[in-house]
């Protein structure tokens, strides 16, 4: 039997090898599988890594307009849901940006008290009372004259017997009083006052007393202060202050003007400063008495002012009536003893 050659036989009649076969069973095997469900993203951890952002700063005009902006009205529900929705990966991105965070959320606005409730309309106020004033109590000052004293006492045990001088000048506007005692053993006294005339009588402006040295105490008006050169404490000026030497001739003009204001058993008060201090002096209204001055009875008014404490002096001052109520006797006596009592030695001449 002759055989035929394999490549002379047709094609249809033709095997392919099988290792083609068991590749292409093989990869129809694979492409028909069932294709598993995706796998679910793995969730975030719970503390992400934080993204580095670098915030640029405004310019500072920017800065301090931002900073006069007032804060954001609340929105209002219908803005709230007009508002889009924020998807999750954009709060992921916020929150996981501190320095986003920081840029838009605003610092809170201080704390204020509540205000009191308060209704538009002003609050009714009851008129105010008319002011009242208190009248004024007249004054009538003596006029101007230069009076000679006898001075008797006692200085440390030791009498003694000196001369003194008042010196009294005023006109309308302006006056000027000193008041000389020279004293054993203790040299020369003097109070010098000077200050203007008021209605009111004397307003101090300047008193000063000499001995060894000068001290004074200035009345400021403008200020409401008496201040001492003696590196005391101020004092508050009040109506009507006066100081020691000016004090005297001031009761004579209140009495003068209304003696019957003034009977006995009544009281004036008037603050009177000295060159350290400025306290009210107390003067109570005693009986008349009857001076002999220069060969004359001179009726005088007679006035007290009692010690204040144990270590106080007791002062006590006649106010002669012809002479325009000027002080026609001073006593004063000392806690220690010591007395110095001056009296008219002469009436003064009328001009």
């Amino acid at each position: 039997m002759t055989g035929t050659p394999l490549s002379a036989c047709p094609p249809e009649r033709r095997r392919p090898p099988l290792a083609l076969v068991a590749a292409v069973v093989l990869a129809h095997a694979v492409l028909l599988r069932p294709t598993p469900p995706p796998a679910a993203a793995p969730a975030p951890s719970a503390r992400p890594d934080p993204l580095w952002l670098r915030a640029i700063a405004p310019p500072p005009a920017t800065a301090a307009r931002a900073a006069t902006l007032p804060p954001p009205a609340p929105a209002t529900p219908s803005a709230q849901r007009a508002a889009p929705a924020t998807t999750p990966r954009a709060q992921a991105v916020a929150t996981r940006s501190p320095a986003a965070a920081s840029a838009t959320r605003r610092p809170p606005a201080p704390r204020q008290a509540a205000a009191p409730h308060t209704t538009t309309a002003p609050p009714e106020t009851a008129p105010a009372p008319p002011p009242t004033t208190t009248p004024a109590v007249p004054v009538r000052l003596a006029d101007s004259a230069t009076l000679h004293y006898r001075v008797s006492g006692h200085a440390r045990g030791l009498p003694f017997e000196a001369e003194a001088q008042l010196r009294w000048q005023r006109d309308s506007t302006r006056y000027e009083a000193e008041w000389t005692v020279p004293l054993p053993l203790i040299g020369t006294r003097a109070q010098h006052s000077v200050g203007a005339v008021t209605a009111a009588g004397l307003a101090p402006e300047r008193y000063a007393e000499r001995a060894r040295g000068e001290r004074a105490a200035h009345f400021d008006a403008d200020g409401g202060r008496i201040r001492f050169s003696a590196n005391r404490p101020d004092a508050a000026l009040e109506s009507g202050a006066q100081d020691r030497l000016s004090g005297v001739l001031q009761l004579g003009g209140l009495i003068a003007a209304d003696p019957g204001r003034y009977p006995p058993g009544s009281q004036l008060s008037l603050q009177t400063a000295g060159v350290r201090e400025a306290d009210p002096w107390r003067w109570q209204v005693l009986d008349d008495e009857v001076l002999h001055i220069d060969g004359q009875q001179v009726p005088c008014v007679r006035l007290l002012r009692a010690p204040r404490h144990d270590w106080d002096t007791r002062i006590e001052l006649w106010l002669a009536r012809p002479l325009g109520y000027l002080p026609a006797r001073l006593r004063v006596t000392q806690a220690g003893g010591d007395v110095a009592d001056q009296q008219l030695s002469r009436l003064p001449r009328s001009r």
